[in-house]
């Protein structure tokens, strides 16, 4: 069922006038005449979408245009856009109170309440709120460096952690890093999971979880040059990497590596937590219980909110004000997030997710079928990739389809992903999780025209 019922009387994807309108490009030609290039906001492509209003799974420029939003800004409107239950918690808690610092805010302490309810794990939580999430990834390491007085990190080929400098350092892409150099002392970058590009040439699942063999092998090994590892930090399922879900078995190495090795486990959870992989967060996948969360994103409902989520006697170390920021845990922001959590929990969002992701996953693949430069179709839930390739065996990457492949279905009315993955060759899918299987149809009938539109390029040397 719709959350916004009349939306069932709107017409996905009418594009009335030619994209962009003339409206449209006014408002393009203003914000390039003062905003940085270096921002997101021109990432899809030459022409990107202005928005003028938001409802439930569209979005609405200023020449009457109507969008599919599969992109979900970027993950974080899990609830959909303007949800009234979401916007009218921010309504009331503006009234009563927009910002504190020093102070304890009501609804900042029942969110901490939900908070340690929700994430995995036994024994008391402690929280520490950030703004965003690259914020929450440079808490969580000062909480785990501070904590075991070691001070290595391990962290992931092809990973994002975000882009505060601490969080930088940890990005596994060069690209990101280019021209930025030296990067935070102590960070060692091992393979990730990327069975469809394995970096050993081996098969899941009868590869023995050679990648988790690396990782031991790098913590323990006496010619590594690792010499006090403090923490391993991963995303259960690779979203800027390439939407690339980590097989169960290599998150339960990576549990019992920490373990025996005096060692903190760190799921940043950023994009793939609260609901969108068909679960609360990713790990449940594994049964892995990590001892540190880095929550963000979806969590504030739209509003700039994130989180650090441990073991208290990790936190507790800490001595008062140590480690905080002048906006984080913002009671307007709180209160969204309160209202998201109940959204998600009472209108079965992440069973939602499980449901029509499953849904979505299976004509993802059917399409496939139909165009040899698809490599590999994945993801859980309602967070999915598709890599592109040249060639179905040699699996050589086809550098720029994941932006290419976006700009067309953006032509023809759907917002996708233009993940990049590791070589610019893989699109996404980050819907709200209150759509349903109409909207699956109408997405997929755009990606397949959009592939077959691309292939003509491919083909005529154009691509």
């Amino acid at each position: 069922m719709p959350i916004h019922p009349e939306l069932e009387q709107i017409k996905i994807s009418d594009i009335r006038e030619p994209f962009p309108g003339p409206k449209a490009l006014a408002f393009l030609e203003r914000t390039r005449r003062t905003e940085s290039p270096a921002t997101a906001t021109f990432g899809i492509g030459a022409h990107p979408v202005v928005m003028e209003r938001g409802e439930g799974v569209v979005i609405h420029d200023p020449d009457g245009n109507v969008f599919l939003d599969f992109v979900a800004g970027f993950g974080v409107l899990n609830t959909g856009h303007g949800h009234p239950r979401v916007v009218e918690a921010v309504k009331r808690q503006a009234e009563k109170l927009i910002h504190l610092m020093g102070a304890v805010s009501t609804t900042r302490t029942d969110l901490l309440d939900a908070l340690t309810e929700i994430t995995p794990g036994k024994g008391p939580k402690r929280v520490l709120f950030g703004v965003g999430g690259g914020e929450a990834v440079d808490m969580a390491i000062r909480l785990v460096r501070y904590y075991g007085k070691k001070y290595e990190i391990f962290a992931f080929y092809g990973a994002y952690h975000g882009r505060p400098y601490g969080a930088l350092s940890l990005m596994g892409r060069g690209v990101g890093r280019q021209g930025l150099q030296p990067m935070l002392p102590g960070v060692v970058h091992v393979p990730y999971a990327y069975c469809y590009r394995c970096p050993f040439e081996l098969q899941y699942p009868g590869c023995g979880i050679a990648c988790g063999r690396f990782v031991e092998n790098a913590v323990k090994g006496q010619a590594t040059g690792v010499a006090e590892p403090a923490a391993i930090i991963v995303e259960p399922l690779q979203g800027n990497g390439g939407m690339i879900p980590a097989p169960p078995e290599f998150l339960q190495e990576l549990r019992r590596i920490c373990d025996e090795n005096g060692i903190l486990l760190i799921a940043d959870e950023v994009m793939s937590g609260w609901g969108r992989t068909g679960k609360w967060f990713a790990i449940e996948h594994s049964g892995v219980e990590p001892d540190v969360f880095v929550v963000g994103k979806a969590l504030g409902g739209g509003l700039p909110l994130s989180a650090v989520i441990c073991r208290a006697e990790i936190a507790d170390l800490w001595e008062p004000s140590r480690d905080s920021s002048t906006l984080a845990g913002n009671p307007v922001a709180c209160a969204a997030g309160l209202a998201t959590i109940d959204v998600l929990k009472s209108e079965l969002l992440a069973e939602n997710a499980a449901a029509v992701g499953a849904y979505f996953l299976e004509q993802l693949r059917e399409i496939a079928d139909e165009f040899p430069m698809v490599g590999d179709v994945r993801g859980l839930g309602l967070m999915l990739g598709v890599e592109m390739v040249k060639d179905r065996q040699t699996k050589e990457p086809l550098a720029g389809a994941g932006r290419r492949v976006a700009q067309l279905c953006l032509r023809q009315g759907l917002l996708i992903y233009p993940s990049g993955g590791h070589s610019g060759n893989v699109f996404g899918f980050l819907p709200p999780l209150i759509i349903d299987r109409s909207h699956v149809d109408t997405a997929v009938e755009i990606v397949r025209k959009s592939l077959a539109e691309h292939q003509r390029e491919v083909q005529a040397g154009h691509g």
